[in-house]
Formats: structure tokens, sequence, C-alpha cells
């Protein structure tokens, strides 16, 4: 894929390379903006919030999972329609939109000469939370300038300072679109430091290690289709920080992009007159919500029995909708059992069918019962907690899928702790994230090691049985961190290693090492 991906990059990098000009990051953007006036939709309607894409019709295009992903599809579906908007199969004359990843595809040329709006999916996220169909303002609003999947900053690892919140989402997401390796730590095999501002631990390390610092426009730029870019980090367009709007697009690399946003888009006198607004509450009625929390403790019923403390059921749910939980929690308590504070504190489980939830891979450790509904509703029928080898949970596609008998997993987890004696080392990285993973551990066993132990560490915890084993778990995006290990043939797992094995309760040492 990467020798693809360049094969599709270099002649749009050298063409960029000669028509457009590298220019100060704000003030020129400004210029134009003010020049070249945008617009949603036509300013004299006023348009609804409920109803903010009125009069927009949508095409999808090139967003390969998606497209495969039914489910999700009809959810943008569905979104676009609760606000007015309409979806068509395809690209057609009516259509005002295309949805779309990247700018290589015959859609795209086609919305393209026919002057569409082209906008991805991350604009559309984002008029979602204004409301309002505004003209897109941040380069992840526009389709990329590169085939999905093409890397042209696959030999980066990305570290970020002075961002938060959505802004931190973002970029991470335009270091994965730009193929790039994403850490939210900074160490010397960082080839790359995107700054908010020229402050800071992170901007203090790059500069005495020597690792360029650049803005936003860097990566933005790039994803636009200036990847000479790539060669010009220390040009003063990406060295200026401290920027008004830092994800803003160069305006030189999406003016046919823009092109559709100068005329306002009108909505006809039809359309505006069979607008139909839902019905608002007056305002001394109240809007009914479902309740989703815990029963109040005054809520409770009277037990049917009390139990001594060692016959008392501690109940975990996992995988139902939470009103459906709140009606078990109070069958649990009616019959004298309580509610698990956590997963690590549960000796029954209740759920449908297995699942890789922290709570359900969590509980696969600790948990003496992991049952189906059937066994609630049967004890509730019998005012008493019954047995619970008829009502264990049994899901074959799960144990087909994972090789793996849960009735075995649970009789192993009871007879020895996986991990116990264990100690374990796990890249900051990791996914899922590094909480839930040392959850999963420790309810298996393991113990955590705060620090990074050395190859010298790791090879003595092995030649020397009295001490402590030492597992290493890493991801893709940190294996930069371990290659001390790899050249001293120490092994490191992924996070399956941990995943599948509290699942099935065995440690596989062969099946998620990285060679």
């Amino acid at each position: 894929m990467q020798n693809q991906a360049s094969q599709h990059l270099t002649p749009t990098s050298q063409t960029l390379h000669h028509q457009v000009p590298i220019q100060a990051p704000q003030n020129l953007q400004q210029q134009q903006l003010q020049q070249h006036q945008l617009f949603g939709h036509d300013p004299s309607i006023e348009v609804p919030e409920d109803f903010f894409l009125l009069g927009c019709v949508f095409a999808i295009a090139d967003y390969p999972e998606q497209m495969s992903d039914k489910q999700l599809l009809a959810t943008w579906k569905r979104v676009i329609q609760t606000h007015g908007g309409t979806v068509d199969p395809t690209l057609t004359n009516r259509c005002t939109h295309l949805l779309c990843e990247s700018q290589l595809s015959n859609m795209y040329a086609q919305a393209l000469k026919e002057r569409k709006r082209c906008i991805t999916a991350h604009w559309l996220s984002s008029v979602l939370k204004k409301k309002k169909m505004v003209p897109p303002h941040r380069a992840l609003h526009f389709p990329l300038a590169f085939p999905p999947g093409g890397k042209p900053c696959s030999q980066h690892i990305i570290a970020v300072t002075g961002f938060v919140d959505g802004d931190r989402i973002d970029l991470k997401l335009m270091a994965y679109l730009a193929g790039a390796k994403y850490t939210g730590y900074l160490c010397r095999s960082n080839t790359i430091l995107i700054c908010k501002a020229p402050t800071g631990v992170k901007y203090e390390k790059a500069k005495e290690w020597r690792i360029p610092c650049v803005n936003v426009q860097w990566l933005c730029d790039i994803l636009l289709g200036n990847f000479e870019a790539l060669r010009q980090m220390q040009h003063n367009r990406y060295t200026v920080f401290n920027l008004q709007e830092p994800f803003a697009p160069n305006q030189h690399l999406v003016p046919n992009l823009l092109d559709a946003w100068r005329v306002p888009l009108k909505v006809s006198l039809e359309l505006q007159m069979n607008m139909r607004l839902p019905l608002k509450p007056k305002q001394n009625e109240a809007v009914i919500q479902p309740s989703i929390k815990r029963p109040r403790v005054e809520d409770l019923p009277t037990p049917i029995k009390k139990l001594p403390p060692e016959l008392t059921p501690v109940v975990l749910f996992t995988g139902f909708e939470p009103a459906q939980v709140h009606q078990y929690i109070k069958k649990v308590y009616m019959l004298g059992g309580n509610i698990a504070e956590s997963a690590q504190k549960c000796t029954h489980v209740i759920a449908s069918k297995v699942t890789r939830t922290v709570k359900f891979l969590t509980a696969v450790s600790v948990a003496k019962h992991i049952v189906i509904p059937e066994w609630l509703e049967e004890c509730f029928k019998s005012k008493k907690f019954i047995e619970e080898q008829s009502y264990m949970l049994r899901d074959a596609e799960a144990e087909v899928l994972f090789c793996f008998s849960l009735e075995e997993s649970l009789k192993r987890a009871q007879a020895a702790p996986l991990f116990k004696g264990k100690y374990f080392y796990i890249t900051p990285g990791i996914s899922p994230s590094l909480h839930t993973i040392k959850s999963i551990v420790e309810s298996a066993g393991g113990k955590l090691l705060s620090k990074q132990p050395s190859f010298r560490t790791v090879i003595e915890h092995k030649q020397n049985k009295s001490l402590s084993e030492i597992i290493l778990i890493a991801c893709e995006n940190d294996l930069h961190l371990c290659r001390e290990y790899f050249t001293r043939n120490i092994d490191v797992h992924n996070a399956e290693f941990v995943l599948t094995g509290v699942l099935t309760q065995t440690l596989d040492y062969d099946s998620y090492k990285f060679t």
C-alpha cells in the first residue's frame, strides 16, 4: 500500500510544488476569506435549528468501512433526515452535497464539475454540534488529496502539545489519516512535535532532542495535498505558533472545493411550507424521561429473606438496556442479594452473550457463575436464589470464534488466578486504555510495573526462577519503545495476550508476539 500511495502522491506533490505558494499562515487566509465570502443557506431564509439541513440533498461515496457497515450508514442517513436533509442512493442532479473521504474518485470528479459541495463526515459531525450548516473551515472538513489508505506520513511518529479535548482528538485523527503513528507522550523516537504554542515541557524536550516543532498547518497542508511540506518543516509557515485558527485550511489548496460555497443554498418555498416543527412541551409540562439510575434506597423493596454474607449473591449486569437493569436490580434486592459495586467484587454475572467488555473480561477471573437472565426470573418466581448450573451462559458462536469453553474458563480461574506471580509492563499507547488493561490484569492476579524495565531486568527475571516473570505488552504505535527488547530476542506481545488470555484463561506465549 505504501508503494501504491507513493505512486499517487508524487505527481500531485510536484504539481503543488510549482503551483501553491507557501505563505504566512493566518493573515493571508483571513484576507482571502474577506475577499471571497462563503455561504451556507441563503441568508434571507431563516432556517430553524432543528432543520438546519433543510434543502440539503446528500450522496455518500468512498467511505469503504462505513459503506460496508450498513448499520452505521443507516445512522448517517437517519441523522441527516432528522435535521431536514435527504439522502440519494447515488449522485443525482438534485444533490447539493457529496459526503466523501478522498478527492480521488469518479464521483468526486463529477460532483466537483457540477459544483456540488464536497465535504467529509467530520464536517457533518461539526455542523451537527453547531446546529447550523456552516461552510467547511477546518482541514478535516475537506476530502483528502490522496486515496484512502495512502500514507504520506508513514515514516513519522507524531506527538502534540498544548491541545485539549476536541482539538487533540482531531489531531489524532489527522495523524492517522496521514499514515503517521501518534503517541500521547514524547520520547526520542518521535519525529515531529505539533505545538499550539512554543512553551511547555514537551516543547523544551523536543528542542533539546532536536525533534522538529511545527504548527498544525504542517499537517493540514499534507492532508490537502502539499506534500512538499514533508521536506519543509523548518519553513516559517510551519514555525509560527499561537495561531488564531490553527486548523484552518490553506485557501490555495482548496479553491475548487470552496467554489460551491460562494453561492448560497436556496430552499424552495414548497420545502419551507412543508416543514413540520415538532411539538414542544409547554412550560408547565415536564418532559418525562425513563430513569436509568440505580433505584434509591427508599425505593428498594423489602427482602423476602435476609441471607448470611457468604450465601448472598453479589450480582453484576452487562449488555442490557438501563431500564431493564433497573428492573433486575429490584428483583435482586427483593431476593436478598446485593449489586456489585465493581466487576472485581461480583459473585454472579448476568449476561445474554459473551462480550469482550472490561466488565465481562474482569468478571471472568473473579465470578463464581456467569448466568443468563432466565436464572434471575426463575429465582424471582421461586422467591429464592436457585442453583445456577442449568442457567449457565452458553454462547456457541463466541466459543467457536475464540476456541474456548466459558465453563472451563471459570473452572480454571477459580482453581488459580491466571496472572498470579506475574508482572506486566504495558506501553503507554496501548488500546484499550492502560486503565482498562490494568483492571483486567489485576483481576486475574497480575501486577503492573509503573516504569519500563531494562532488558537486563527482563532477562534476569526470566533466567532466575525465584523472581516473578515480566510480560511485555505493546501496540504497533509503541514498538519504537521496544527496540532494545527486539534486538535481544525478548518477546513483546500485543493486547490480545491479556484480552483473549483472560477470556480463555490460558497463557498463549506464541500467538500474539510481535515478530
